[in-house]
């Protein structure tokens, strides 16, 4: 046989070098260049498919999380808008209530007046602080002090006051003749050019005369409940950064791309902007600049928000755009926040360079893995061709090599694998849903108690106010009864047979009074005048006040206090008030002598101290259980039930917890859990 021959005729599979490689890619018919052939372009066109695709999927999902985040960021905006506008309410409601005020009006003599207005203006950094009589007439006006008395006024805000006799808050467009009326500083600085911008619709006038201004009003009355006038205040927007900056700070954390603010922030008189912090080029504020068309079409014509890509000035922004109402209910503004587009541009460009990396490389390594399985494979068939052709020539001492464990022992490997695989998964899954219902019960008990915490704090709210209505309706009368009975009781001799009875009238009536301001001191709920104290130091000196009265006789006191209790930062003098309602409560249940137990405890987990106070009574009834912290209510032949209602309250007050743990027969303990780090004050 000639093999020179054979080897000739036989095909060249394994040339090396890049000549070979490019040959079996560009033309070859052998099996290992089409083997090369199909892999390249099974992978190529998945790779342009996938990063086209991929590159879509990024900007469509990026820039809808965008979007979505600056919606979350206007809701931002709109609570501070909000929040600020209560301020002022709660502002101009507190300082109606002054003597100062009240006194003015009631003496019908602004002597002394304009000191305290003044004061009040430039504390709460007003613009406006004027004073109404209860006929809708000027009284008295803070920045112009020589305005004469005695005009009538006309405002919707204050009018409604006027009528409904409760605070009220608004944003409203204040005419330029007002402003000047108030002060002509005011007047100038609501006036503004109003700057043509791209894309905007053409003004139809061009200054802004008006000014737009934060308004609230409150009832003035005497300590008897006579309404005296209104006490009306009012911040000018126009050239006010306050707001919009507090919104960049809170929101966006005053970010900046390439020297520009990440996120902005805008109001709106109509379509111009009088308070933002976006900028021109030059880097000034860019007031008295216009919105968009398609923005002041949605939002000032059709009332609605506005949500997607807007042109700002002079550059693209990711923006969302809410109506601002006046009183009335009228669009009179707009509220803008907004993220600039160019860092998820520039952010998108770049996952495009990388996919076209990703993908260059994946072919450019499938290429060459691609040759070497080609060889790998073709090997083989290489063997078996030749094998074939001796046969065929009658030589069969030629034999193919047998693979032992290679494929099916390959396949069986992988199966095993994949099964192994497949049972952790399924063990994974199976842990996870656990897990998973576990979370959920405990969510769905976190719920639970957070939703009854709601319904107690909401009666309790409702129940005060009603305390409070009845209490101050009650107060008077009372007290004339009181005071005439106890002045009839001085005029009798002490044997007169009326003395009696009118000792039992001014007694029963000293007790309407003292139940009376329990009402009341429920019904206040006093704001916590917090300070860093011993909890174990409350304790112990309610526990000193109490140990002597007549229903601790028969009770023993066990103290297990935690010796190394953090301070806490709360009302003492509230948190004294809560232990007392708590352990009278307990001594009065064991009417029949018992043990009180008093520990304390430090809750690392929950940053938080716990006093639990335990008696050894009769326990409380499930029936009753649940009803113990509502006022009014009371088991007891005498008492108002207010004590347990008003130590929930303070808890409440103080972002903590009274928790109570009782069975008949088992006695009762009530849990006290303070936070170690107090939270500030409200505003």
């Amino acid at each position: 046989m000639d093999t020179t021959a054979q080897r000739s005729t036989a095909p060249r599979l394994f040339d090396s070098g890049w000549r070979a490689s490019l040959r079996v890619w560009l033309g070859g018919t052998t099996i290992q260049g089409r083997l090369v052939r199909n892999f390249l372009l099974a992978i190529l066109l998945p790779a342009l498919v996938t990063t086209v695709v991929g590159v879509g999927i990024i900007r469509h999902r990026v820039f809808a999380q965008a979007q979505t985040q600056v919606n979350a960021d206007l809701e931002a905006a709109k609570e501070i808008y909000q929040s600020t506008v209560d301020r002022l309410e709660d502002a101009i409601r507190i300082h109606a209530t002054r003597m100062v005020i009240y006194g003015a009006l009631s003496r019908q003599d602004t002597t002394g007046l304009a000191e305290e207005m003044d004061r009040i203006r430039q504390a709460e950094h007003l613009d406006v602080l004027t004073l109404v009589d209860a006929n809708g007439r000027l009284f008295y006006r803070s920045r112009n002090a020589e305005a004469p008395r005695g005009q009538e006024v006309t405002d919707e805000l204050i009018l409604r006051v006027l009528e409904q006799l409760q605070p009220a808050a608004a944003t409203e467009v204040v005419t330029a003749e007002a402003l000047a009326i108030e002060s002509p500083a005011l007047a100038r600085q609501a006036l503004m050019t109003i700057t043509p911008t791209a894309r905007a619709r053409r003004a139809a006038e061009p200054l802004v005369r008006a000014g737009m201004m934060l308004r609230a009003a409150a009832p003035v009355f005497t300590p008897g409940g006579r309404q005296l006038g209104v006490l009306y205040g009012g911040v000018l927007l126009n050239r006010n950064y306050l707001i919009v900056d507090k919104i960049r700070q809170t929101v966006f954390k005053e970010e900046e791309y390439q020297g520009r603010p990440v996120g902005t922030a805008t109001i709106f008189q109509d379509d111009v902007r009088i308070s933002t912090n976006v900028r021109f080029a030059d880097g000034s504020r860019a007031i008295s600049s216009q919105a968009s068309a398609e923005v002041t079409d949605e939002v000032l014509l059709r009332g609605g928000t506005w949500r997607g890509r807007a042109f700002v000035v002079d550059e693209w922004y990711l923006a969302a755009y809410a109506p601002i109402h006046n009183l009335s209910g009228k669009t009179i503004g707009m509220l803008y926040v907004g993220v600039l587009e160019r860092p998820f541009t520039n952010l998108l460009w770049q996952s495009v360079v990388v996919f076209l990396g990703i993908a260059a490389g994946g072919v450019g390594l499938v290429y060459v893995m691609a040759m070497r399985v080609a060889r790998r494979i073709s090997g083989p068939i290489h063997s078996m061709a030749v094998a074939a052709q001796r046969i065929a020539q009658g030589d069969y001492s030629k034999k193919v090599e047998s693979a032992g464990h290679d494929e099916l022992g390959y396949l069986g490997h992988s199966f095993n694998t994949m099964m192994a695989e497949l049972q952790r998964a399924h063990q994974a899954l199976r842990e996870s849903a656990e897990e998973l219902e576990r979370k959920v019960e405990q969510r769905t008990a976190e719920l639970t108690r957070m939703q009854g915490r709601m319904i107690q704090s909401e009666k309790m709210v409702a129940i005060g106010k009603l305390a409070a209505g009845v209490a101050h309706e009650i107060n008077n009368p009372l007290t004339g009864v009181l005071t005439n009975s106890s002045l009839m009781l001085e005029d009798l001799p002490d044997d007169h047979p009326w003395r009696e009875d009118l000792q039992t009238i001014v007694s029963e009536t000293l007790r309407c009074r003292r139940i009376v301001k329990g009402l009341l001191d429920f019904a206040r709920q006093t704001k916590p005048q917090r300070s860093l104290f011993d909890m174990n130091q409350v304790v112990e000196d309610v526990l000193a006040l109490v140990r002597n009265q007549t229903t601790f006789r028969n009770v023993r006191v066990v103290n297990q206090l935690h010796p190394n209790l953090p301070s806490v930062l709360a009302d003492a003098d509230q948190m004294r008030q809560v232990v007392l309602n708590v352990v009278l409560n307990a001594a009065e249940a064991m009417s029949q002598g018992g043990e009180l137990r008093v520990s304390s405890a430090l809750d690392t987990p929950h940053r938080s101290i716990e006093v639990q106070i335990a008696d050894t009574g009769p326990g409380i009834p499930d029936e009753v259980r649940s009803r113990v912290f509502e006022p009014f209510f009371t088991t007891k032949k005498t008492g108002t039930g207010l004590g347990l209602a008003v130590a929930y309250g303070i808890m409440e007050r103080h972002q903590g917890e009274l928790r109570i743990d009782t069975s008949r027969g088992q006695g009762t303990m009530f849990t006290i859990r303070l936070p170690i780090e107090g939270l500030p004050d409200d505003d």
